[in-house]
């Protein structure tokens, strides 16, 4: 049953090596510049090798996952955009178009938000006609949001790993194994990139945006079956836990650059691994940092998920968190050098964001 654990980083790392080798011949590489810290041409090959890999172990292990067939469809059109964005800087409106198709393939298999859960004396505040629209924005901000946080080697393979783990818990607590297997097979897809991400120098990958978004896409996916209307793990305020730290990130940046009168979609250093760094602590303590923290809210949110705390209290908890680590955004930029864009960006290569030129 479990065999596929020890099998899919074997492939995972196959892949990995082979489209390495064919994306310098193809240029599909993430090429140094004043932005990054990087000196020489890094392949952007993770996502894919992920991808293909959970191909093969579904065509293996997993021929009867609830909504499969759709989900791969869509993953393979934002794999595909991905790619081409990666090797040709595609425009932000086509992107954003096919986000949206593959929003779509998965609403139109059954897997939406269809409500906000008991949020006020167990009445369920349902969505009705506004389900479309909100997984819609959903799908977009939980793509965006991994692909931002992108930006140190670990990072988001990382919060991916937690966020994947949080959602197997959830689904094996209520006895759904199927999808509690399905998200260990990503971790397991994962762990491989870390290894040559982080570990590896001669061997040494990105994620790329085929990587980002098709990983953002996943857990929104997985999020949206463990909410769903008929067969929910966890309750909808549980999900913002999962996925606490890209969510925050991408609601300050984009927030921040409004209110300095910047586009939201113009690149610069005030992510929360940029904060970090810029006040002084090393990449691999900024690493550190931040997945601690996301593993204290991951487990504090699947903590009041398993105790059935009121909804209302756990969205009220995270709305609390978000407002002290605003403050501690505050705090990091008044006291550190801060430039908008400027060299020391490891992978910045943000899905909705127009690269400065």
């Amino acid at each position: 049953m479990y065999g596929f654990l020890f099998v899919t980083p074997i492939i995972c790392f196959i892949f990995l090596l082979a489209a390495r080798a064919v994306s310098i011949k193809l240029k599909l590489v993430d090429k140094p510049d004043y932005r990054k810290k990087h000196s020489s041409n890094i392949p952007l090959v993770g996502g894919i090798a992920i991808y293909l890999t959970v191909v093969v172990i579904n065509l293996l292990f997993f021929p009867s996952v609830a909504h499969n067939n759709a989900f791969l469809m869509s993953s393979f059109l934002l794999v595909c955009i991905g790619v081409l964005d990666d090797r040709y800087a595609l425009s932000v409106f086509l992107r954003v178009i096919v986000q949206a198709a593959g929003a779509i393939i998965i609403m139109s298999d059954g897997v939406y938000i269809s409500s906000f859960g008991n949020l006020w004396n167990n009445y369920e505040l349902r969505l009705g006609i506004l389900s479309f629209p909100v997984s819609l924005l959903a799908v977009w901000a939980s793509v965006n949001a991994f692909n931002m946080i992108d930006g140190i080697d670990g990072l988001l393979g990382g919060l991916s790993i937690l966020s994947f783990t949080g959602l197997a818990i959830c689904f094996a607590v209520a006895g759904k194994m199927p999808m509690a297997l399905y998200c260990q097979l990503f971790i397991a897809a994962i762990v491989p990139f870390i290894i040559l991400n982080v570990s590896c120098s001669r061997l040494k990958v990105f994620m790329g945006d085929a990587g980002s978004t098709f990983l953002g896409f996943t857990v929104i996916w997985a999020i949206m079956l463990a909410t769903g209307e008929y067969n929910a793990v966890m309750a909808p305020a549980t999900a913002i836990w999962l996925i606490a730290v890209p969510l925050m990130d991408l609601v300050a940046v984009m927030f921040g650059r409004l209110i300095r009168r910047h586009s939201p979609f113009k690149p610069d250093r005030t992510h929360l691994h940029h904060l970090l760094i810029n006040y002084g602590f090393s990449n691999k303590k900024t690493l550190s940092i931040i997945l601690l923290g996301s593993f204290l809210m991951n487990a504090f949110g699947i903590g009041l998920n398993i105790l059935k705390v009121n909804e209302l209290l756990s969205l009220f908890l995270f709305c609390l968190i978000f407002v002290i680590y605003c403050f501690v955004r505050h705090w990091l930029a008044i006291h550190t050098k801060y430039s908008e864009v400027s060299p020391g960006d490891e992978n910045n290569n943000e899905t909705i964001e127009i690269s400065v030129q």
